[in-house]
């Protein structure tokens, strides 16, 4: 594995966890902006949260593309190694020391990216009934 690469793929998980971090509290200030019936700061915070998506999902490609700048050999390990859990780190062969780290750092972000996103998801389903009633995209 490239030790340059993983730092890279890492550098990017961390852009990732800021921006969900926002969108998260930005999710926040929509539900109180609702349960105040504040239109103009729901609408402002819709499209900071929109924006906030745009980056975490371009860092979420630019994960993709560098995850297959590898040789085609090493690259079913890399996807493999890059949401592992720290077990499976510890327990693959051939890894530097740093090349450990970063994949146990990667897989440190992507858990908490995982953790705010679901509660993100929790907090938008009730905003999306509230907003959009039957025709929420949460609604079977």
């Amino acid at each position: 594995m490239n030790e340059e690469l993983l730092l890279e793929i890492l550098k990017q998980y961390r852009k990732q966890y800021n921006h969900v971090n926002e969108i998260c509290r930005i999710t926040r200030d929509l539900e109180t902006a609702l349960q105040r019936n504040d239109t103009v700061s729901v609408q402002l915070l819709l499209g900071m949260r929109g924006e906030e998506m745009a980056e975490a999902d371009g860092c979420r490609k630019n994960i993709r593309i560098l995850s297959e700048n590898v040789q085609e050999e090493d690259r079913e390990r890399m996807e493999r190694l890059l949401c592992a859990e720290p077990e499976v780190i510890r327990m693959e062969e051939g890894l530097t020391r740093q090349e450990s780290s970063f994949l146990n750092q990667i897989s440190d972000m992507h858990q908490k990216i995982k953790g705010i996103l679901k509660a993100v998801v929790e907090v938008d389903k009730v905003l999306s009934k509230k907003l959009a009633g039957e025709k929420s995209y949460y609604v079977s």
